[in-house]
């Protein structure tokens, strides 16, 4: 036999069996693979679960697929999912699991919220570990769930936490709690011995604000002075606050 003739036959099977799988992935092919990635707190057996997926399972339809995303959609840690068929017999899942910032204590229960303002029910995981809480947040007179909570705190709290994270070390891992409840300034307990430091706050501005947001930005970087030069005094004094509301002073109150 020719080479060209055996080239040519090998050519002929590898089309033959590539028609058969795609003939019979389009109308229908059992899955005995699954691949899950993507997730950390979340176990593969709960997707499985979530997603009523099991380990062999036979794929019709491409709304099968679709389906199957929908359903682990509607976790309320996923914050997005990608289902997709490989052939011969794989079905691959992509998860991204919301990332929460701080947890937010709405005074009868713990909630977690992530950067995008989405809050999702509370569990005990190495991702909320050493996070800070969210308290006193306005409650909204609304029917939508989704919105009860006021934007504008939410916006507030989650700046001070995400430049703090992003811009000092020493000041985000001493941000234990901030709290809302007082309308004109916000109340920053810190992790060394919960004492509070007080920060400007304005509930008419928007944080979208330039001029808002500098004047935060501000007091940011005198908070993260004091933490750095004073702590340690801080720590050795009955401090009962520290006020950083002003514009050319701290106020330290303290028993010495």
């Amino acid at each position: 036999m020719s080479r060209k003739i055996i080239i040519l036959s090998l050519l002929v099977i590898f089309a033959s069996v590539a028609a058969y799988y795609s003939v019979v992935w389009r109308s229908g092919y059992m899955i005995s693979e699954i691949t899950v990635t993507g997730n950390h707190s979340i176990s593969r057996e709960e997707i499985l679960a979530v997603g009523r997926v099991k380990d062999s399972l036979m794929i019709e339809k491409d709304a099968e697929i679709e389906l199957i995303q929908d359903r682990l959609m509607n976790h309320p840690e996923i914050k997005k999912a990608f289902v997709s068929k490989t052939p011969p017999s794989e079905l691959k899942i992509e998860v991204v699991e919301k990332r929460p910032v701080a947890i937010l204590n709405t005074g009868s229960e713990l909630m977690l919220i992530d950067e995008e303002l989405e809050t999702f029910p509370f569990r005990q995981t190495a991702k909320t570990y050493d996070i800070p809480v969210i308290s006193g947040v306005r409650i909204e007179n609304t029917l939508n769930p989704k919105n009860r909570f006021n934007k504008e705190d939410l916006h507030y709290a989650l700046f001070l936490i995400l430049n703090a994270f992003n811009d000092s070390k020493i000041l985000y891992s001493n941000i234990s709690e901030i709290n809302l409840s007082d309308t004109g300034k916000s109340i920053v307990y810190v992790s060394e011995d919960s004492s509070p430091f007080y920060l400007p706050r304005d509930i008419k501005k928007s944080i979208t604000d330039e001029e808002y947001r500098n004047v935060l930005l501000g007091k940011l970087k005198i908070f993260e002075g004091y933490l750095k030069q004073s702590l340690d005094n801080h720590l050795k004094s009955d401090v009962k606050y520290v006020d950083l509301r002003y514009s050319n002073h701290v106020i330290v109150n303290s028993n010495h």
